[in-house]
């Protein structure tokens, strides 16, 4: 069965027609900062492109950050997208493109991916978590999604780790996400340097051995990896699934995350930590096989 899958992210909206985990075509744009009305429009854009092409396609699949309300297909605020507050995004976008729209949370999403098709398929239980732009999660628990009373489990950037540190997206201080996301490191590479500076600039410089740089990386990798030993103690999953954009740096960044995620288990059972398999097509995989299984 042929399904589309939709990943809004926080700097793209990435999309693809999917079977059986294979992905046969995709489209890719980029994520309006305008608002609402823009987002729904590029969704429409790229979709309505993929299924002029496969028309056969009747279930489309939508991940998108979260905290959702499912039930309305709803997202109640989405911190790094303008305008995605209370935002009925699967009403508008059915008006748009004529198929039946499932959403999911976009950490979810991946995760799923990996769970059926990627590097979580080998554990009974774990917990997947995505480093880009913002940080997000999956708990997958006895080959179960939890999502939670509410549907906001797995909001693994949220968690604060650091009262009075730098404020997040969702209001809050020294969260997760406000420590090590890429906007984050990006955010310390520009003070630290006194110019607008990239993550991947950064990530650049402290591959050189340059002093800041490797400073703020090693600081980033720190808080991930308390934050996967907090994580440890109240779930005690057999392994981590990491993936994201941050995890395509490899052994470089994930080494200093496993190293301190140790350090804060120490006397613990250590899970394994494993990247994921399926790269940054983990999202609209997994929205595609959300689509099928509805």
């Amino acid at each position: 069965m042929k399904t589309l899958g939709l990943d809004l992210g926080g700097t793209k909206i990435a999309a693809a027609v999917v079977e059986e985990g294979r992905i046969l075509d995709r489209e890719r744009r980029d994520t309006p900062r305008s608002g609402f009305d823009g987002v729904v429009d590029a969704l429409a854009d790229v979709a309505t492109a993929l299924l002029g092409r496969h028309p056969d396609v009747d279930a489309v699949g939508l991940g998108s950050p979260g905290p959702l309300d499912y039930e309305r297909g709803m997202v109640l605020f989405a911190p790094n997208i303008p305008g995605m507050e209370k935002a009925p995004l699967v009403s508008a976008l059915e008006a748009r493109i004529d198929r039946k729209v499932v959403l999911e949370n976009d950490a979810n999403a991946a995760g799923y991916a990996e769970h059926l098709f990627g590097a979580a398929s080998g554990f009974e239980t774990s917990i997947y978590i995505t480093i880009s732009t913002g940080i997000g999660g999956g708990l997958f628990i006895g080959n179960r999604l939890l999502r939670g009373a509410h549907g906001i489990a797995g909001e693994i950037g949220h968690m604060i780790l650091l009262p009075g540190g730098p404020i997040d997206g969702d209001g809050h201080h020294g969260t997760l996400e406000a420590l090590a996301a890429g906007r984050a490191i990006a955010r310390e590479g520009s003070y630290a340097y006194g110019k607008t500076m990239s993550t991947e600039e950064v990530f650049r410089r402290a591959q050189a051995g340059k002093r800041r740089a490797l400073a703020i990386v090693d600081n980033a990798a720190r808080f991930t990896g308390i934050g996967i030993a907090n994580l440890v103690k109240v779930f005690n999953p057999e392994g981590f699934v990491i993936g994201g954009g941050m995890s395509q740096v490899g052994e470089f960044y994930l080494g200093r995350i496993e190293k301190y995620a140790h350090q804060y288990l120490e006397g613990y059972v250590k899970p394994r930590l494993v990247v994921a398999l399926l790269g940054q097509d983990a999202g609209v995989i997994g929205a595609a096989a959300v689509a099928a299984l509805d």
